[in-house]
């Protein structure tokens, strides 16, 4: 009953009432009341009447406007509707659905049919905003499982002013032309400024062309200005300024190459600039001829590195790194050194090399070595140690050993590895104030932080021969023993492959120095033999090789049997003298749960970043990783993966 016909029958009841009472009583008295009463009833009538007709009026407007802006609410805005049964197929689907996704019936279809993209949304128990592409638009997605409803916002334009945002954020590149002194200074006065102006040209029209703003700093230095969607072109091309500039050692006969690091991800130039810095240290550090690329995250990604690095240190930066070096020494109570997991013949050799250098400058050293880090080569060279110098042997110690002696004013000295997570005992690391580095290993991504010291030269053979040098130039009396000379030039022997590859005039001098103070060649060649055993697991592992391109060869050992790191890597090293084969893989169960491969090239492939990407690493002719929890045939599968996006592309 609406409020006007409410109010008439009111008044009608009044009347009525009233009409009745006078009938009964006849009382003149009450009539008069009851006329005066009837007369003061009627505007109250005729007002409540009009009220009643607003009120409805109103309530039928708004009612009509309600409607109305729910019509709008759910065709016109730009929020899609869709409703689905339990089965996900659609029930019904607003105008803003039919709009944008331009099918004329969709009634019935399951909702993954028509949009495939969202099936992760039913995957989770609460509502959940997740963001789309469906039929070339962006929207952030919200289900509600219990009514069925899918809500569809479209966020294309806030996605392309992002995206605008994200393209414009600024880049800076550092870059090094590696060599370029030695180069410059061997070439004739004509042809040096032609080899110079080329090269400005090459680079100046690279710029140009991928909008790079480029200012040249000194003879080998440029920095370069650019946003983030240059850079993914650049990116995309690989780099292709590494090989322009590397080719011209066919027009010059200069062994020329470029480095590039890359700072990125911060609109705060500082530290974008700081980031570009250390990345080209990263870069030149793994050898040059390569990009760097440092996002203020910590994620860092690599191009190029693909060719065998120039020589390129000086023995006046040697000088300098000894000296540097023995004032480190000097200023510690003691010294402590240590390889990394499983050390080589090389690590060893480093060890005692350091333990000889700490001598000469007159503190205590300890290598530290435990039981579980001595394979078959390190037992036959301790036991060497053993019968021979009794001094020596004592300054071998285990981790805990090492732990007790460690103060904040001892050096921690670590030798043929410059990664965190590969030193033998971590807890030394973490508890060392006073850290140095001496590796020839490229640069990897998890470095030890803030050593007092760093000599990491990738173009050397070994650390052994790092070693030799600094020793060499202590001019001290007391000279290194025949024993520790034998030892280091092993290290030298063994990562070598015998003087075969990574062999510079530098190794020949530190090989020849460490002869001079009575290095033994056939007492290295002694503890290097090995039984015949070891000769037939490499035949086995050998014997089941595959070869994935004419030089490319992969030898997977039986699944039943275990191998050391040293098998694998003597059966790559063998697989590397048949005819053709410039590169090799071996791949072995080193236990039950764990498979390693050993990777080895003649320097033309860079075996190390197959190897990164396997997590892994090494050098660029030298290198190996281990998987966790997989089988062999699994760990292969991924070495072609890494094969084909490295070497083969």
């Amino acid at each position: 009953m609406n409020a006007k016909r409410k109010y008439e029958l009111i008044i009608l009841a009044i009347v009525i009432l009233g009409a009745i009472v006078i009938g009964l009583l006849s009382l003149e008295s009450l009539a008069i009341y009851f006329l005066v009463l009837l007369l003061a009833l009627i505007p109250i009538y005729y007002y409540s009447k009009k009220v009643a007709e607003q009120t409805e009026k109103y309530v039928s407007k708004l009612t009509n406007r309600i409607k109305d802006s729910s019509e709008k609410g759910i065709n016109k805005f730009p929020i899609g509707i869709i409703v689905i049964d339990e089965n996900r197929n659609i029930e019904w689907a607003n105008n803003f659905i039919y709009k944008h996704i331009k099918v004329e019936e969709i009634k019935g279809v399951n909702i993954l049919e028509l949009m495939p993209e969202i099936e992760e949304i039913f995957d989770v128990e609460t509502p959940v905003d997740n963001q789309f592409e469906i039929f070339g638009k962006h929207y952030k997605v919200n289900y509600q499982k219990d009514s069925g409803y899918i809500y569809f916002f479209d966020i294309t334009e806030s996605k392309v002013v992002m995206q605008r945002f994200r393209d414009t954020r600024p880049i800076i590149l550092n870059l090094s032309l590696d060599n370029y002194e030695d180069v410059y200074d061997s070439l004739d006065d004509e042809v040096a400024s032609s080899f110079d102006a080329t090269v400005v040209r090459i680079l100046t029209e690279w710029a140009k062309k991928n909008s790079i703003y480029l200012k040249r700093l000194d003879e080998d230095r440029f920095i370069g200005l650019l946003n983030v969607k240059d850079l993914k072109k650049i990116e995309k091309d690989k780099f292709q300024i590494l090989d322009s500039i590397r080719n011209l050692k066919e027009e010059f006969d200069a062994p020329i190459t470029l480095s590039i690091g890359v700072g990125m991800g911060t609109d705060f130039l500082p530290e974008l600039g700081e980031l570009a810095k250390s990345s080209l240290d990263l870069a030149l550090g793994r050898g040059g001829d390569q990009v760097a690329m440092k996002d203020v995250d910590g994620t860092i990604k690599f191009y190029g590195g693909k060719t065998n690095p120039q020589e390129k240190r000086t023995r006046i930066k040697a000088r300098v790194i000894s000296n540097a070096l023995a004032d480190i020494i000097t200023d510690s109570d003691k010294v402590i050194v240590m390889g990394h997991k499983r050390p080589d013949f090389d690590a060893i050799g480093g060890c005692v090399g350091i333990y000889t250098f700490s001598k000469i400058v007159g503190k205590d050293c300890h290598i530290i070595l435990n039981d579980s880090d001595k394979d078959e080569t390190i037992q036959k060279i301790m036991l060497e140690i053993e019968n021979t110098d009794e001094t020596l042997a004592k300054v071998f110690i285990n981790s805990d050993e090492a732990w007790e002696l460690m103060t904040p004013q001892t050096t921690l000295i670590i030798v043929d590895t410059s990664d965190a997570s590969r030193v033998i005992d971590a807890a030394i690391l973490s508890k060392a104030n006073k850290k140095v580095i001496i590796d020839h290993h490229r640069r990897g991504e998890d470095i030890i932080t803030n050593p007092l010291l760093t000599y990491i030269e990738p173009y050397a053979s070994s650390s052994s021969e790092l070693i030799a040098e600094l020793i060499e130039y202590q001019t001290k009396i007391e000279k290194i023993t025949p024993l520790a000379a034998t030892i280091m030039l092993g290290g030298i022997v063994v990562d070598t492959q015998n003087f075969s590859i990574r062999t510079g005039s530098r190794t020949f001098d530190a090989a020849a120095y460490l002869r001079s103070n009575g290095a033994d060649p056939t007492k290295v060649k002694t503890i290097l033999k090995e039984p015949i055993e070891n000769f037939m697991n490499r035949v086995e592992i050998i014997n089941n090789s595959i070869q994935k391109t004419p030089e490319i060869v992969i030898a997977k050992a039986p699944n039943e049997k275990t191998y050391t790191n040293v098998m694998l890597a003597q059966s790559a090293d063998l697989l590397l003298t048949l005819k053709g084969i410039e590169c090799s893989f071996a791949v072995g169960y080193l236990d039950k749960n764990r498979v390693g491969i050993s990777a080895r090239s003649l320097g033309n492939m860079n075996v190390q970043l197959v190897m990164e990407e396997l997590g892994g690493g090494g050098h660029l002719a030298n290198a190996a990783t281990q998987i966790e929890g997989v089988d062999i045939d699994t760990a292969v599968s991924r070495l072609n993966d890494a094969i084909d996006h490295v070497l083969l592309q």
